[in-house]
C-alpha cells in the first residue's frame, strides 16, 4: 500500500489479503474457534429510490448450519480500517432475529489501536441464539470528498457504487469456516446495471473464512467492461464513471502488462483476475490503488477524456505484481513490507523497462522517486518494527513512515541485484534468487524471513545476513552502488528538500552512451 509522489498505491494482492486478515482475526471478539461450517445466505439490495444515486445498501443475512458459541453470538464491522474511519458509524436499522424471535443486542467497541490499524464495533446478542439467525441492516456510503489512501471505502457514484467488503458487510465473530452465498437485488438500478466482484459477475458463492467477503472488491451499476481477445484468460476489467483517460484503451494495455508479468513470474495457472477503476466526482488526480485477493481497485478523478492522457500505469502494474510476490509467512506485525512492497516496487519499474511497455525515461523517474523518498525521509533510519507500529499515524506518501518500506526495500533489492550480478560475473541476477522462492510457495512450502535470508546467503555469502539485518531490520544507512540500475544510469550526489528539511543523497542520471535497447536488457 503506498501513496507516493505522483502515484498512489496501497498494500496488496496476496500481501494485503494476508496482512489485513491477520489484523481482522486478531480482533478481541473475533477469535475463530469452530470446526463446522456455517452457511451465510445474503441478499444485497442497493437502494436508489429517491434519486439515480444509491443512498445505501440494504443487507439481509441468514446464518444457519454450525453456529459456534451461540451463547455469545456477535457480528462486527470496523470502526477504523487502514486509516479509513467511521465505517461502523454508517450502519443503521440493525435488527437481529432467530428461531425464537427478536434478539436484543448490545453494541461494544474495541479500544482504538492507533496507527490506523483496524479495530471493531461488535453487535452482540444479549441471550443465546437459536439458528437460523437473521440480520438486517443498512450501510450508508461515504459522502465526503474523496482523498488519497486505500481504495476500500464505499462510494455511491456514476449511477452505481464501488467498495471493498470491509466497508459494506458485517461478518460473524468466532466463525472459522463458512459457505457464503451472495445474491444481488438490482431492482432499483437501471436496466443496464450489473454487479461485479473479485469473484466474478453476478451472484456468487465462496467457501472459507467469512473474512473472504471483506477482503474483496465490489462494483455495481452501468459498468464499462473489458474482456481480452482470448476469452479463456482469467483477466477482466470493469470501470464505473468516466476517468480522464480512455479506460478501454488503458485496460487493453493493462492486459498486455498482466500477461507479461504472468510469464515472468512463471504462472501457468491463469487464475481469475479482476481490475476495477472508479472515477469519483470531486476527486483530484489518481487517488490510490489497492490490491487484494486476485483483484485490485484504482480510484481516479472524474472528467472528460483527454486523448493523450494515460491511466496510472505504474500503480496498476504495482498492484498486479502483488498477485505473485505476495508476503512473507509469519509476518504477524506487518514489519516485512520491505519484502511485499519493496520487492514489488523494484520489479514494477524493472519489468516495465524490460517489457517495453513504458519509456526508459519512466524507469529513470521511478528510480529517482524512490531515491527521493528514501534519502529525504525523516524515518529512513527507523527499524522495521518501529515503522510497522507507526502505520498510518504519520500520514501517507512522501515523507511518511508508511512509505518508507516501499522505497528503502526497493533500493535494497536493487543493491542486492547488483551484488549478485557482480559476484556471479554477470551469470545471475536477483531473478535467480526470487523466482525459485516464489515457486516454492506455489508448491505449498512457506516462505518466511529466514528462508529469504538463507537464499540470500547462498548467493552472496554470510556477510549478506549482517547487511540485511543492518539495513532492513535495524534501519542503518543504505548506499546503492552506481550500477544498481544498469549501465545506462550514473550515480550522482544531490540534495533533497522535503517540508523545508534538506537531506543529502544520490540520484541516478541517464548517460548518453547507451541505447534504449541496451537499457532494457538490464
Amino acid at each position: 500500500m503506498n501513496v507516493f509522489g505522483r502515484r498512489a498505491r496501497v498494500p496488496g494482492a496476496t500481501a494485503l489479503a494476508t496482512v489485513w486478515m491477520i489484523w481482522t482475526r486478531g480482533a478481541a471478539f473475533g477469535q475463530t474457534t469452530d470446526a463446522g461450517t456455517t452457511v451465510i445466505s445474503m441478499t444485497v439490495h442497493p437502494l436508489a429510490r429517491l434519486s439515480s444515486q444509491i443512498e445505501a445498501i440494504a443487507v439481509r443475512a441468514e446464518l444457519s448450519g454450525s453456529l459456534p458459541r451461540p451463547q455469545q453470538f456477535s457480528v462486527r464491522a470496523p470502526i477504523v480500517y487502514a486509516g479509513i474511519s467511521e465505517i461502523a458509524d454508517r450502519v443503521d436499522s440493525f435488527v437481529m432475529t432467530d428461531a425464537s424471535g427478536a434478539v436484543p443486542v448490545s453494541i461494544l467497541d474495541e479500544p482504538e489501536r492507533g496507527g490506523g490499524l483496524p479495530f471493531y464495533r461488535h453487535w452482540r446478542a444479549n441471550r443465546p441464539v437459536v439458528p437460523p439467525v437473521v440480520l438486517t441492516y443498512r450501510m450508508r456510503p461515504f459522502t465526503g470528498t474523496p482523498g488519497s489512501g486505500p481504495e476500500f471505502d464505499f462510494y455511491a457514484h456514476g449511477g452505481g457504487m464501488s467498495a471493498a467488503g470491509m466497508a459494506l458487510f458485517l461478518v460473524p465473530d468466532y466463525v472459522a469456516n463458512a459457505t457464503t452465498r451472495v445474491r444481488w437485488d438490482l431492482s432499483d438500478l437501471s436496466a443496464s446495471a450489473i454487479a461485479a466482484s473479485t469473484y466474478g459477475e453476478g451472484d456468487f458463492e465462496i467457501t472459507g473464512h467469512p473474512d473472504l467477503l471483506l477482503q474483496s472488491y465490489y462494483m455495481v451499476g452501468p459498468l464499462g467492461r473489458y474482456i481480452p481477445p482470448i476469452p479463456s484468460s482469467g483477466f477482466r476489467a470493469y470501470w464505473l464513471g468516466q476517468p480522464p483517460f480512455d479506460p478501454r484503451r488503458e485496460m487493453e494495455w493493462t492486459y498486455q502488462a498482466y500477461e507479461y508479468l504472468r510469464r515472468f513470474y512463471r504462472d501457468t495457472q491463469g487464475s481469475p483476475y479482476r481490475v476495477f477503476i472508479r472515477a469519483l466526482p470531486g476527486a483530484s488526480g489518481t487517488l490510490g490503488g489497492t490490491a487484494m485477493r486476485n483483484s485490485f481497485m484504482v480510484g481516479t478523478s472524474s472528467g472528460p477524456i483527454t486523448s493523450s492522457a494515460t491511466g496510472p500505469r505504474n500503480t496498476i502494474v504495482h498492484e498486479m505484481g502483488h498477485m505473485w510476490i505476495g508476503s512473507l509467512d509469519g509476518d504477524r506485525t506487518g514489519s516485512a513490507t520491505w519484502f511485499s512492497e519493496g520487492l514489488n516496487e523494484h520489479y514494477t519499474r524493472l519489468l516495465l523497462l524490460r517489457s517495453g511497455l513504458a519509456p526508459v525515461a519512466d524507469y529513470e523517474e521511478e528510480i529517482n522517486g524512490s531515491a527521493a523518498g528514501y534519502f529525504a525521509s525523516p524515518y529512513r533510519n527507523a527499524p522495521a518494527d518501529a515503522i510497522a507500529r507507526l502505520g498510518f499515524s504519520t500520514g501517507m506518501g512522501l515523507g511518511s513512515a508508511q512509505n518508507l518500506p516501499y522505497v528503502r526495500g526497493s533500493l535494497y533489492f536493487a543493491t542486492i541485484d547488483a551484488k549478485i550480478r557482480t559476484v556471479s560475473g554477470g551469470r545471475k541476477t536477483l531473478d535467480d534468487l526470487v523466482l525459485p522462492l516464489l515457486e516454492r510457495r506455489r508448491n505449498g512450502e512457506p516462505i518466511d524471513q529466514a528462508a529469504f535470508v538463507d537464499a540470500l546467503v547462498r548467493e552472496l555469502g554470510p556477510n549478506a545476513r549482517y547487511e540485511f539485518e543492518s539495513v532492513i531490520v535495524r534501519g542503518e544507512p543504505l548506499d546503492p552502488p552506481s550500477g544498481a540500475f544498469g549501465p545506462c544510469f550514473d550515480k550522482q550526489p544531490t540534495t533533497f528538500t522535503l517540508n523545508g528539511r534538506q537531506s543529502n543523497g544520490f540520484a541516478w542520471v541517464r548517460n548518453g552512451g547507451m541505447s534504449d535497447a541496451q537499457c532494457r536488457a538490464w
